[in-house]
C-alpha cells in the first residue's frame, strides 16, 4: 500500500481535529530472527560472560499470571543513530535471546516531542522498511552475537523468515484526556497503519483495540503496535507479550517453510523407492519412514514446546492482549498450515508403513506357496523313485 503525503483534511469534524498532543513516547523496532532449534540460555549466559546480561521477568499488575517457561535473556548492545523519515533519532540496540531458538533485535528510541499524530504515521510508515543503515547494523550485531552463542545453540541454522514489528508507547498526552475514547477514533487508528488520511471504515477493522482503565489503551495490528499506557511496568509487559507472540510467529513460519521444503523430497525420496527393485523381505521404506517419523516427531514437539512457552492464567486483560497479538498477527492460520502439513506427512507414514505391510505379507505368502509347492515336488519325486 503506498503512503499517501497529503496532510489530514482540515474539513474534518472536530472530534477528528481535537486530538490530544503526544507528549512523551518510546519507538521501538523490532526484527526477529531464527537462528537454531534451540538455545541453552544458561549457557549463553556464559558464553557472553557480561553482567550486563540478565534473564527477563515480566513486572506489572497481575504479572505473576504470566508464566514464562524460560525467561529470556536480555543482552544491552550499545546507543546508536537511526535515520528515519529525514530526522535522526538517538537509540540503543539490545538483544533478547529466547530458549526456542529466537533472537529479538530491537532498536529503541524516544522521539522529539511534542509529537503530533501525523508525525507519528509517518514514523510508522517509515519502519515498515527500514533504512539499509539500520538493516546492516541489526544483521551485524546479530552476526557478532550469534557467533560468541553459538556453542550454545543446538543445531544451529539461521531460517530465511525475519519478522518486522513496531510499538510506540505513549506515556503522556497533552492535554490529558480519557484515552479509552481514542480507541475508535480514526486518524489515531490510521497512525498505526502508517497512513496520514483517515481509515475508512473497513480499514478501520484491521486494528484491534484493547482497555483495561480509563487511562491506557492498546492497539494492535499486523505491521504495529500502539500503547497508550502510563505504568511503565504495565507498558514493558504488554511490549514483552506482543513481541513473544512474534517470536511464536516467527518459529512457526520457520517451520511452515522448513516443511515446505521437506515435503517434495519425501516425495521424490517415495518415487525413487517405487522405481528401484528390491528383494523379498526387503523393506524398502525403512529409511524412509524412519526419517518421516522423526521429522513428524521434531516438528510436533517443537510447536508443543511453543505453545507452552507462554501461559496467561488468571488474569483476563494480559490474557486478551496475548490472544489479540495472535490473532492480529495470523498465528492460527499459519499454524493450521503447519497442523495440515503434519497430517499429510502422518498420512504419507501410514500409507508406506500399510505399503510396506503388504509386501511383507505378499512375500510371505509366496514363500508359503514355494514351499508348499517344494514339498509336493518333493513327494513326487520321493514316490516314483527317483530320490
Amino acid at each position: 500500500m503506498q503512503h499517501q503525503q497529503t496532510t489530514f483534511d482540515p474539513a474534518t469534524t472536530d472530534r477528528q481535529r481535537i486530538l490530544p498532543a503526544i507528549a512523551s513516547a518510546t519507538l521501538t523496532i523490532y526484527q526477529f530472527f531464527d537462528i537454531g532449534d534451540a538455545i541453552d540460555l544458561d549457557h549463553a549466559q556464559r558464553c557472553l560472560n557480561n553482567p550486563s546480561e540478565r534473564r527477563v521477568r515480566l513486572r506489572a499488575r497481575q504479572s505473576e499470571s504470566i508464566r514464562i517457561a524460560q525467561p529470556p535473556l536480555r543482552i544491552d548492545l550499545g546507543s546508536l543513530t537511526v535515520l528515519l523519515a529525514d530526522t535522526a533519532f538517538e537509540g540503543v540496540l539490545r538483544a533478547v535471546v529466547y530458549d526456542l531458538g529466537a533472537v529479538e533485535m530491537a532498536v529503541e528510541m524516544r522521539p522529539a516531542v511534542p509529537l503530533s499524530w501525523e508525525d507519528a504515521a509517518t514514523l510508522f510508515a517509515a519502519v515498515q522498511e527500514l533504512p539499509p543503515a539500520l538493516s546492516g547494523r541489526i544483521a551485524t550485531a546479530l552476526n557478532d552475537l550469534e557467533m560468541l552463542i553459538r556453542p550454545a545453540i543446538s543445531r544451529p541454522q539461521r531460517s530465511p523468515v525475519v519478522e518486522d514489528y513496531c510499538v510506540l508507547i505513549v506515556d503522556r498526552l497533552d492535554p490529558p484526556c480519557t484515552v479509552a475514547d481514542l480507541a475508535d477514533h480514526p486518524v489515531v487508528r490510521a497512525t498505526l497503519l502508517g497512513e496520514r488520511r483517515p481509515l475508512s471504515a473497513d480499514a478501520s477493522r484491521l486494528v484491534t483495540a484493547i482497555s483495561y482503565y480509563l487511562d491506557d489503551l492498546a492497539l494492535l495490528s499486523w505491521n504495529g503496535a500502539l500503547l497508550i499506557e502510563p505504568d511503565a511496568a504495565a507498558a514493558a509487559t504488554a511490549a514483552e507479550i506482543i513481541a513473544f507472540a512474534n517470536v511464536e510467529l516467527l518459529l512457526i513460519r520457520s517451520y511452515d517453510a522448513a516443511l515446505d521444503a521437506r515435503l517434495p523430497e519425501v516425495h521424490r525420496r517415495i518415487a525413487q523407492a517405487q522405481r528401484h527393485f528390491t528383494m523379498p523381505l526387503v523393506r524398502r521404506y525403512s529409511q524412509l519412514l524412519s526419517d518421516v517419523q522423526r521429522l513428524v516427531a521434531e516438528v510436533t514437539e517443537v510447536t508443543e514446546q511453543i505453545d507452552n512457552a507462554l501461559k496467561v492464567t488468571d488474569d483476563v486483560y494480559w490474557n486478551r492482549l496475548y490472544s489479540a497479538a495472535l490473532g492480529v498477527l495470523r498465528v492460527r492460520v499459519w499454524r493450521d498450515g503447519v497442523d495440515h502439513k503434519l497430517a499429510l506427512l502422518r498420512e504419507t507414514y501410514a500409507m508406506l508403513h500399510a505399503d510396506a505391510d503388504s509386501e511383507r505379507a505378499a512375500a510371505l505368502e509366496w514363500a508359503i506357496v514355494l514351499l508348499i509347492v517344494f514339498e509336493i515336488v518333493m513327494a513326487l519325486l520321493e514316490r516314483s523313485g527317483v530320490i
